[in-house]
């Protein structure tokens, strides 16, 4: 059963602008293979997915806001177009800043261009010449457990796993909902003491997500975008299952830290290796240093460089 009232649908249409240089395919081709169906779908040239998030309240009741969102890009305007429905006001400008993160339209990419711009390493993922945006979440939570599941498996295996949680929590969407968008992805109450049982799922990656669940649920843990990098990076790596890879990541994509580096990433490795031998971790670092402070972008270029 879907949470969402009809009755308390509304709806806005918003223009946001973008940088110059802005490369909206690239956002696109990059989130494609990461989609979880039922939840968001890339169609006709539009990114499009449902949300739930908690609205801010005093007192210990939650409410959360319910609805689905639309972007596309009109070239001759440089914008992006967004189509917001929901079921409270609260959810308008959240979407708002949310897709301004998700398309990384407020960093300062000519300071991280002029870090960048001499290592032909690095230059092999440039889209014209330049560093690409960073492709982040629009919504931490999920992407935190997203990040979990990706451990040790592929991008596709991992999207895989995100839509069999997705599915069996069964916080549907209404019928009025686009095509293809079924599902709310659940919140950390939703999974709080939701069984993973027969998803596919390890029992270490089960006993992890329910060790994250529960430190972000006693704020043991925290998905503030605007905390210290070491202090997160301790926090969570001290949480049993979860590694440095995953805080990495995390803080990479899902809180846009810039200078988050998933220094082991296969992609990483790959991308470095000279005769198809893959670099000792020191020798990676010392490399990534001088992509410093800018490394989570550095890593996005090496990345596309391999194709990915």
């Amino acid at each position: 059963m879907s949470s969402l009232n009809p009755l308390d649908i509304q709806q806005r249409h918003f223009h946001i602008t973008c940088p110059v240089g802005f490369d909206y395919n690239f956002m696109l081709d990059f989130l494609s293979p990461r989609i979880i169906e039922g939840v968001e779908c890339v169609t006709q040239g539009k990114y499009v997915r449902s949300f739930r998030f908690e609205k801010p309240t005093v007192g210990d009741i939650k409410h959360y806001v319910n609805g689905y969102f639309e972007v596309g890009y009109q070239a001759t305007k440089n914008t992006l177009a967004v189509k917001v429905v929901c079921d409270d006001e609260y959810g308008f400008d959240e979407v708002q800043q949310r897709v301004r993160f998700m398309f990384d339209l407020d960093t300062n990419m000519q300071v991280i261009d002029q870090q960048l711009q001499s290592d032909p390493v690095l230059q092999r993922g440039f889209v014209d010449n330049r560093v690409p945006r960073m492709p982040k979440a629009f919504d931490s939570f999920e992407f935190c457990i997203r990040a979990i599941l990706g451990q040790q498996v592929s991008v596709k295996a991992a999207t895989t796993l995100a839509k069999r949680i997705a599915h069996s929590t069964q916080l549907t969407t209404p019928e009025s909902f686009p095509v293809g968008i079924d599902f709310f992805f659940p919140q950390c109450d939703d999974l709080l003491n939701h069984s993973f049982d027969g998803l596919g799922l390890t029992s270490s990656r089960i006993s992890t997500l329910q060790v994250v669940i529960r430190a972000l649920k006693n704020d043991t843990i925290s998905l503030d975008k605007a905390q210290v990098f070491e202090d997160f990076f301790e926090q969570w790596i001290a949480l049993k299952g979860v590694g440095p890879w995953t805080a990495n990541y995390l803080a990479m994509r899902g809180l846009g830290i810039q200078d988050s580096f998933p220094d082991k990433d296969l992609g990483v490795l790959k991308a470095l290796a000279t005769e198809n031998k893959y670099p000792v971790r020191k020798a990676v670092l010392q490399q990534a240093k001088a992509w410093q402070p800018y490394r989570a972008y550095a890593t996005l270029c090496l990345w596309n460089g391999l194709g990915h």
